[in-house]
C-alpha cells in the first residue's frame, strides 16, 4: 500500500523526464548507506547497470579483458551473452551477437581453484572480473572461500571487481552477499528489489571507479573542476521520478525494520524449501529445491520426459513458477502462502507419480546436499544423529509422523 500511495502522489506532481529529479539524492544517499559504497548512480536496469560498471572498469584501469563466470547471468548487453571453451576463448551464446562482441571477455568455471590460478596468472591484463556472488540458477553453491581469493587477486592487482547483486542485493542482507559474506567489491550493480516493481538499476561503488560517471568532486565558487577521466554513461529515463518515488519508499521501508526483515524472509523460505525436499524423498523422486536466502529454486537432479509438466500443473493450480527459473518469497507472501505452495507441489507430485512420468518405484539418485556442519546443515532445519547402523546422519522432522524424525541423507 505504501508504494501505491507515493506513486499516486508523485504522478499528482509530475514526472517531468531530463532534469535532475529532487529524489536522486536521498535515494543514492540511501543506496550507499545500504550497500556501505562512497557513491551511487541510477539508470532504469540491472542490465544497463551491469553495462555501466564493465565500461567504468575500462576507463579507470585503461585494460580491456573482463573475466566472467560460467553460469552466472548479468543481463541483455551483447557482450556477458557469452560463453566460454576449456582452450579459454569466448562466443555468443545468442544469434544475433557478434563474434567480435566478445572478444575481450574471458569465460571461466566458477568457484575453482584452476579459476583462481588463471585469474592469478593473467591478472596484470584484467579490466575487471564480474561476479554473482551466488548465481541464481544455482543458489546452492556459495563459494565464500572462492570470492574471498578472488578479492585478495584483484586487490592486489588493482582489477576492478565487480559483484553483481541485482539478485541478492537488499535481498538476502541489508547489504547484500557482500555485507553477508564479509567481502567489499568495488562496484556493486543492483535493481529490482529497490524498485517494487518499477525499473530502476543501481550502479554503486568506490569513489576512484564512480567518479568516472562524472569528474569526481568539485565546488561551487571556486577554481575547482572535475579532475577525473570519465566515460560516457546516459539516458532519457535515468532517474525517473517515478522509479524514485518507489524506491525511496522501498527502501526507507526496509531501513525501519532493519536486518529482522531479510531474516525472517530467509527464515520462512528456509521453512518452505525443506517442506519440498521432504516430499522429494518420501516418494524417492530425483527433485530437490535448493535456496539462498528468499531466493529458492526447484531443480531435477537428471533428466526426467515431460518433468517440466510439474510447472504447468502448479500455474493450474495458482502457483506460477517459472521452469528452470529461480523464484522468490517476499513480505507480501504470508504463511498461508507458502502453506499453499507446499500443498500444490505435493498433489502435482502426486499427479505425476500417477501417471509414471515421475517414478516412485526406482531409488532416487542420492542428492548432493553437501556434507553440513552444526551451524550450516545441509538442509535448514536439519539435525545431526545417526542411523540404524551407527553412523552419523541428518534428520528433520517428519511431517507425516508428529514427534518423529526422518533421515535426509
Amino acid at each position: 500500500d505504501f508504494i501505491t500511495k507515493v506513486l499516486q502522489e508523485q504522478i499528482a506532481k509530475g514526472y517531468e523526464i531530463g532534469p535532475q529529479h529532487e529524489l536522486a539524492g536521498p535515494v543514492c544517499k540511501l543506496i550507499c548507506e545500504f550497500t556501505s559504497s562512497d557513491r551511487a548512480a541510477l539508470c532504469n536496469t540491472g542490465s544497463e547497470a551491469v553495462l555501466g560498471a564493465m565500461r567504468i572498469a575500462r576507463t579507470v584501469t585503461g585494460r580491456s579483458t573482463i573475466v566472467a563466470f560460467s553460469g552466472s547471468y548479468h543481463g541483455i548487453v551483447d557482450e556477458v551473452i557469452v560463453r566460454g571453451t576449456k582452450k579459454l576463448k569466448s562466443f555468443p551464446a545468442a544469434p544475433g551477437i557478434m563474434q567480435e562482441a566478445v572478444q575481450n571477455m574471458l569465460v571461466l568455471d566458477y568457484g575453482t581453484e584452476e579459476s583462481l590460478k588463471i585469474i592469478k596468472e593473467r591478472a596484470h591484463e584484467l579490466a575487471a572480473v564480474l561476479v554473482e556472488p551466488v548465481q541464481s540458477r544455482r543458489p546452492e553453491f556459495q563459494p565464500v572461500e572462492f570470492l574471498k581469493a578472488l578479492r585478495q587477486i584483484t586487490a592486489a592487482s588493482e582489477t576492478a571487481l565487480i559483484f553483481d547483486e541485482v539478485i541478492t542485493g537488499f535481498r538476502v542482507h541489508p547489504g547484500g552477499a557482500q555485507a553477508l559474506f564479509g567481502i567489499q567489491a568495488d562496484i556493486g550493480t543492483y535493481g529490482k528489489v529497490i524498485g517494487a516493481g518499477i525499473s530502476i538499476g543501481v550502479i554503486a561503488g568506490k569513489k576512484k571507479y564512480m567518479d568516472a560517471l562524472d569528474g569526481g568532486t568539485w565546488n561551487f565558487g571556486d577554481a575547482s573542476v572535475p579532475e577525473a577521466g570519465v566515460t560516457y554513461f546516459a539516458g532519457t529515463f535515468v532517474r525517473h521520478p517515478l522509479a524514485l518515488a518507489a524506491s525511496k519508499a522501498s527502501l526507507e521501508y526496509m531501513k525501519s525494520k532493519g536486518p529482522a526483515l531479510q531474516e525472517n524472509l530467509t527464515k520462512n523460505t528456509e521453512r518452505l524449501v525443506m517442506a519440498l525436499n521432504i516430499i522429494c524423498r518420501q516418494h524417492k523422486i530425483p527433485l530437490y529445491a535448493a535456496q539462498f536466502g528468499s531466493l529458492w529454486k526447484i531443480k531435477f537432479a537428471e533428466d526426467v520426459p515431460y518433468g517440466e509438466l510439474l510447472f504447468t500443473l502448479m500455474r493450474e493450480k495458482g502457483i506460477h513458477i517459472w521452469e528452470n527459473f529461480p523464484c522468490f518469497l517476499t513480505d507480501a507472501h504470508t504463511t498461508e502462502d507458502i502453506d499453499s505452495i507446499i500443498d500444490k507441489f505435493k498433489e502435482s507430485i502426486l499427479e505425476l507419480l500417477a501417471v509414471e512420468i515421475l517414478s516412485a518405484n526406482k531409488a532416487a539418485p542420492v542428492i548432493d546436499y553437501g556434507q553440513g556442519t552444526d551451524e550450516h546443515p545441509p538442509i535448514p532445519g536439519a539435525k545431526l544423529g545417526r542411523d540404524m547402523n551407527g553412523n552419523p546422519a541428518w534428520f528433520v522432522s517428519d511431517p507425516n509422523r508428529p514427534g518423529k524424525f526422518m533421515q535426509v541423507n
